[in-house]
């Protein structure tokens, strides 16, 4: 590790300004940059003192705070002083505070987003991209300050210490020990509307922006003018306002004012008593095609009772009306994206069953857990798009809370991770068990009676033990589990977002009464099966019944995370409910099909041999899949079916597809002439002579099997949104 020490000589000494500045290099990544650095870092020092022994200076202050904050005594004295904590932060000798710096241009922010600068508050690490250093529209400090008659604010603050600035500010040290500032808004129009209250974030076409910092109805919308003060490009702004100030000895211009939001169709002039406004700065200051430097000291006006230029109340953030529909957006295009708010995660860890692990989208792999590759955990991951941060995927198909406690055990680096998500409890209530019986009825030789019996039995059975409120009723098995990833994580700051399970039909259509989900015989209205009575009709009352089982499970999640917080006397662990974002997505949807229906990608369930769904970044390529396993089982040499008596030997976390393979064996023991009977003797015989264009091999395949009633991709991606969703209202994105 290396300290290198700066001072320039020349222009100013570091007497004027407290010490050099000390630059902690912990590697070499900045050799080559290094001098430019440690130049820059003491410019740093020189300008956040600057402006920190006279914030006034210049009215940048006025210009890009907004009112409500400078009305606080307080505020101007708290601005100051991160001003000094910034300087005293730049020397690198800091009680306070010491960061390091390196120039890593591999780093995702860098090599991908194609980002200027990142810092990292909690490894105290400022990661400078090679863009920092040349970019034609970013310059030195010394060679900025050659321009003194010609640059206006905009090209002052694109400043490689103004840039500094703007990144120390997204430390709580450089905050009074607050939040980080955000970036709530870059570039001189989107702050200086910040600042005005007419800022509409939704209008800026800021990059990859996975935070959503100014919401309104779930999405970005306008932001409060006092977020002014907590938006990093303002203090570079005033900074380099002041900065450039004093060393020209003349106040540097703005550049043409841009136009409010909703310019277009604002009214003429009105009183507006009782929603005044300072007057906009466009009638103070003149444009720079015509600046005269001395035009910049009219900021400070007394604010009036009239409005030159009303904004409708619709529009105003202060008044908490906002419009969902937004106004014509003005332009922005004057900003340089210098970083993004960075996720406070530092480590993820991935729980579940086969709803977590999205078996049969994507390609599913092979062992017993099958694991999708669009398991909502891998799309989260994918999404965070930060390869730092260590992710454990434990999900396994298949998994009740014992399984789960297994994978707990399994977690081997818990102190890394800040977030944890987790889908349990479907399996320990037998949700494949009431598939089996209540609407695939495969098993032929069964009267519909006895399928029905069945279906019963399965129904009670879960709901039993959702009633239970004992230790082997779910509710305590689930409390159980959340309780021991907290203890095991041991993080004050680790998060635990549990999601819902979906219910799987809309229960108020007709048409799917006609409708059939039978293994042998799907179909919309089919042949009549009297007397036996086999087909199980997709009815509004199983609809209903089924789902809700569902939302009783749901209910107990719910309810379990709840007495958890509770008696943790926290809020750690979240449920997330992801049924809304299945509305329309669900069988039996109002449409121009009849159910079954595997080409309608908007259903985003699988039947077992239907497609998945392309989603974004992820093709869909059954097809291919099948193939791959049909090769699979021909190498094999036949298809794994074990004996009928499988069922007494299967564990409660048994791989789906060995389950799935008994249930095969049952229903040859009990109709050998039957139809499952039949395609297997056929696909064992494809198998012999090496078919692999066989659709009875395909029958038998992993994945068909095993994926029936599990979300497609699309399915998964909505569950990551969801927790996304979750995550941004508890505040880790």
């Amino acid at each position: 590790m290396r300290s290198v020490a700066f001072l320039l000589f020349g222009a100013w000494s570091a007497a004027n300004y407290g010490q050099a500045a000390t630059v902690d290099f912990p590697d070499n990544s900045c050799d080559q940059w290094k001098t430019q650095i440690e130049e820059e870092m003491q410019f740093t020092v020189e300008m956040a003192s600057t402006t920190a022994g006279d914030l006034q200076k210049g009215g940048y202050y006025d210009i890009f705070f907004a009112e409500i904050l400078r009305l606080d005594p307080e505020f101007a004295q708290n601005t100051e002083e991160s001003f000094t904590r910034i300087s005293d932060m730049a020397t690198g000798t800091s009680s306070g505070y010491k960061f390091k710096v390196t120039c890593d241009d591999t780093t995702n922010f860098c090599a991908k987003k194609k980002f200027i600068a990142h810092m990292n508050d909690k490894k105290t690490t400022m990661n400078l991209c090679k863009i920092f250093f040349n970019d034609p529209n970013i310059k030195g400090t010394q060679d900025r300050q050659g321009e003194c008659s010609t640059m206006d604010i905009r090209a002052a603050q694109r400043t490689r210490s103004a840039i500094l600035i703007h990144e120390l500010t997204h430390t709580k040290y450089a905050m009074l020990d607050g939040d980080p500032a955000h970036d709530y808004a870059y570039g001189f129009n989107g702050n200086y509307q910040l600042a005005q209250g007419t800022f509409d974030r939704s209008c800026a076409p800021y990059k990859d922006s996975k935070k959503i910092l100014c919401p309104v109805n779930g999405v970005e919308g306008l932001c409060p003018a006092a977020f002014s003060g907590g938006n990093a490009d303002t203090y570079s702004f005033v900074a380099s306002g002041v900065y450039f100030s004093t060393k020209c000895n003349a106040q540097i211009p703005l550049p043409p004012l841009p136009n409010p939001l909703g310019s277009s169709i604002l009214p003429s002039p009105t009183p507006t008593p009782s929603l005044t406004l300072e007057p906009p700065l466009s009638s103070l200051i003149t444009p720079i095609s015509s600046v005269a430097f001395s035009a910049i000291e009219s900021i400070a006006a007394t604010p009036s009772d009239t409005n030159p230029t009303p904004i409708p109340a619709k529009y105003r953030r202060d008044v908490r009306e906002i419009v969902e529909a937004r106004a014509e957006c003005p332009i922005y295009d004057d900003y340089i994206q210098w970083d993004e708010e960075v996720a406070d995660i530092e480590g993820y860890v991935h729980f579940g069953d086969s709803y977590g692990a999205g078996m049969g989208t994507g390609t599913t792999t092979g062992d017993g857990c099958r694991v999708g590759q669009n398991n909502f955990g891998d799309l989260l991951y994918r999404w965070l798009d930060d390869d730092s941060i260590p992710f454990e995927k434990k999900v396994c198909s298949g998994d009740t809370t014992k399984g789960l406690n297994r994978q707990i055990d399994e977690w081997s680096d818990p102190g890394k991770a800040t977030v944890g998500t987790v889908s349990i409890g479907g399996n320990d209530v037998g949700f494949s068990d009431l598939v089996w019986y209540c609407v695939i009825t495969p098993n032929t030789a069964r009267l519909g009676s006895t399928n029905r019996a069945n279906c019963v039995e399965a129904e009670n059975k879960a709901r039993d033990m959702m009633k239970d409120e004992g230790e082997n009723g779910i509710k305590a098995k689930l409390k159980a589990a959340y309780k021991k990833i907290l203890d095991k994580s041991a993080r004050d700051d680790f998060h635990l977002y549990v999601t819902s399970y979906v219910g799987f039909f809309n229960h108020d259509t007709t048409d799917c009464d006609k409708s059939t989900f039978h293994y042998w015989w799907a179909a919309y209205n089919p042949p009549s099966d009297w007397p036996t009575n086999r087909i199980v009709y997709l009815t509004t009352d199983l609809r209903h019944e089924i789902n809700d089982l569902v939302t009783n499970l749901n209910n107990v999640i719910s309810a379990a995370v709840s007495d958890v917080n509770k008696e943790r006397g926290g809020e750690q662990v979240h449920f997330v409910d992801v049924n809304p974002r299945f509305n329309v997505h669900r069988w039996c949807e109002q449409g121009d099909w009849h159910e079954p229906a595997p080409q309608v990608e908007s259903t985003w369930f699988f039947l077992s041999g239907w497609p998945d769904v392309s989603i974004e970044g992820a093709n869909a390529d059954t097809a291919a899949v099948e193939s791959a396993e049909i090769a699979s089982l021909i190498s094999a040499g036949s298809i794994p079916v074990p004996d009928s008596n499988c069922r007494a030997s299967l564990d409660s976390d048994a791989d789906p597809y060995l389950r799935a393979m008994c249930n095969v064996a049952e229903a040859v023991a009990e109709d050998p002439e039957g139809p499952e009977a039949k395609y297997l003797a056929d696909a064992n015989a494809d198998i012999q002579s090496g078919n692999v264009t066989s659709q009875h091999i395909g029958w038998f395949t992993p994945t068909r099997q095993i994926k029936t009633f599990h979300p497609r991709s699309p399915g998964m991606v909505a569950y990551r949104d969801a927790v996304i969703d979750s995550m941004q209202g508890v505040g880790q994105l």
